[in-house]
């Protein structure tokens, strides 16, 4: 589910990326209001729309390409991966069906599957340059009813209710880097002290309990109120196995602008098994003149283990160095107590650097992190890595 000084990416990139920015319409030349220009001439795309129909009613195919390197220290050795799906955001595609009925009821659909033979949330020391060919996930495959007026209900595999509620993150830099630290890195083994590798993942100790996911499922959204919207789902887990397991959750979402703040929240409140809840919610503000933002996002789960919990706070910038596209840089920390086993402890820091280049429909991205997990016994080195790629989208 990151960093990079911008002195130096100012000084090193501006004569690059200025070969790589959309032609000037005579508009774009004549017009020095950027705010007007995105308005009434939006900037061309390397890559069309892939869409039959029109506004009112469509057939859209989409889908993203997420690859990079990524290279791991556990204290003991250093290895790199490449080419590795990057597991913030993974490569997918995807079709969407929409069509309005009147003006107030409009219906659709989606179909999204995702491809990760070599994903940053699996490769670890014992499989290096191990591909499965054959890691294809059904994402979504819905339909909805949508009523500006009454809300929206959902039908079939897609996101629970509580789903990202944890997640929320107006950064700009949540393709290399948010509140599920772990994906940047999740599969490999933390190495103990006395060299050897342990069975403890980085993903089992930097969870950030963000709801239930996708599921087969029921979902209703409310209409917004205010920048307020309540949502709420019942569903079972299809994908990838089947658990016979009925659960649910409601969740509060908040998006507005306030002045020369953009601010995007959301709580929920879920149960995954029996006796098991999860309390999870995150609050992201964006000061649109500066482009300083900070996001904040924490959770609670009372499993009969380990009531597991963490803190997480990023402050980011975002700024228009070059005219290819927005710059990005933030910094993080992760707190987490009793996530992987009682009375253990997890921290994390990083920091991540994205580069848009809007003609292109490409995120340049690099992301640092260190990992540090501690058991009562044994002890555990301290791990880090470094991601590196780019995001495609169509």
């Amino acid at each position: 589910m990151r960093r990079h000084s911008h002195r130096l990416v100012a000084i090193t990139l501006p004569f690059a990326l200025s070969a790589l920015e959309a032609p000037a319409t005579a508009q774009e030349t004549a017009s020095p209001n950027v705010a007007t220009e995105a308005a009434s001439a939006p900037r061309k795309t390397f890559i069309p729309k892939l869409r039959v129909g029109d506004d009112d009613a469509y057939l859209e195919l989409y889908g993203q390409i997420n690859k990079g390197v990524l290279v791991f220290d556990d204290g003991g050795s250093t290895l790199g991966y490449i080419p590795v799906d990057n597991g913030n955001s993974s490569s997918r595609i995807g079709l969407r069906l929409y069509g309005t009925v009147n003006e107030d009821l409009s219906l659709g659909g989606n179909l999204e599957w995702e491809w990760t033979p070599y994903s940053t949330n699996n490769v670890n020391q014992l499989n290096r340059d191990d591909f499965d060919w054959e890691a294809d996930l059904l994402r979504k495959a819905e339909a909805y009813l949508e009523s500006e007026t009454f809300g929206k209900l959902w039908l079939g595999q897609g996101s629970m209710a509580s789903d990202s509620s944890a997640e929320v993150d107006l950064s700009g830099t949540s393709v290399v880097g948010y509140s599920l630290v772990a994906d940047m890195a999740g599969g490999p083994f933390f190495r103990l002290a006395d060299g050897d590798l342990s069975s403890v993942h980085v993903e089992d100790a930097f969870g950030n309990f963000d709801g239930l996911g996708r599921k087969l499922r029921v979902r209703y959204d409310t209409p917004k109120f205010s920048g307020f919207s309540f949502a709420t789902s019942v569903g079972t887990q299809v994908v990838p196995t089947t658990t016979d397991v009925t659960v649910w959750d409601i969740a509060a979402r908040y998006d507005n602008t306030i002045g020369d703040f953009k601010v995007s929240g959301a709580v929920a409140f879920s149960q995954p098994d029996d006796g098991v809840s999860l309390y999870d919610g995150s609050v992201s503000f964006l000061h649109e003149p500066t482009g300083l933002s900070l996001t904040l996002a924490a959770a609670y789960s009372d499993e009969d283990i380990a009531d597991g919990r963490y803190g997480y706070v990023k402050l980011g910038y975002q700024t228009d160095f070059f005219d290819v596209g927005k710059t990005a840089i933030s910094v993080d920390a992760y707190f987490g107590e009793d996530v992987a086993a009682v009375g253990s402890d997890s921290t994390s820091f990083g920091a991540q650097f994205v580069q848009n280049l809007d003609y292109l429909q490409t995120e340049l991205f690099l992301g640092a992190r260190s990992y540090s997990y501690d058991e009562d016994t044994p002890d555990f080195d301290d791990s880090f890595a470094i991601l590196a790629g780019a995001r495609v989208k169509f």
